[in-house]
């Protein structure tokens, strides 16, 4: 039985690991621990509303296959596992990160990276800013 316990453990602790590398791009520093990315899928259709995301309150889940609709009508579909991406609308870039039990990181950003909006838990906001820097929502040069 012990045995058993401990190879179902390790499993785990693989399928977090695994989570945590398909969830970050490697070549950024950000990461997670599989703990920390251990939060159920959302189960319900209804759309991601971004200025709903800053709040103390963690998630209960992590939302995917959805709409995430920002403040001034934008809307990014999210893909149907957890990740990151972001999207181009107009003048703007959006972006979104899924920061495991944190909850999403979104931001938009004007092109010359003078205006910034962020959204999200405290700790999702420090952690993605902490990794990518303070111009984490701008996009590089486009040159």
């Amino acid at each position: 039985m012990k045995l058993l316990a401990g190879i179902t453990a390790a499993l785990l602790l693989a399928l977090g690991l695994l989570v945590l590398a398909v969830r970050t791009d490697p070549d950024v520093p950000l990461t997670l621990t599989a703990a920390e990315t251990d939060i159920p899928w959302c189960s319900t259709d209804e759309p991601v509303i971004v200025a709903d995301l800053t709040t103390d309150a963690l998630p209960t889940c992590a939302p995917h296959g959805v709409e995430m609709r920002f403040p001034d009508g934008a809307v990014i579909d999210l893909p149907d596992e957890p990740g990151t991406g972001a999207r181009s609308v107009g003048v703007h870039d959006y972006t979104y990160v899924d920061v495991g039990i944190f909850g999403m990181y979104t931001s938009r950003a004007d092109r010359a990276c003078e205006h910034v909006e962020q959204w999200g838990t405290p700790e999702a906001v420090r952690r993605v800013t902490e990794a990518f820097g303070d111009d984490a929502p701008c996009v590089p040069d486009r040159g």
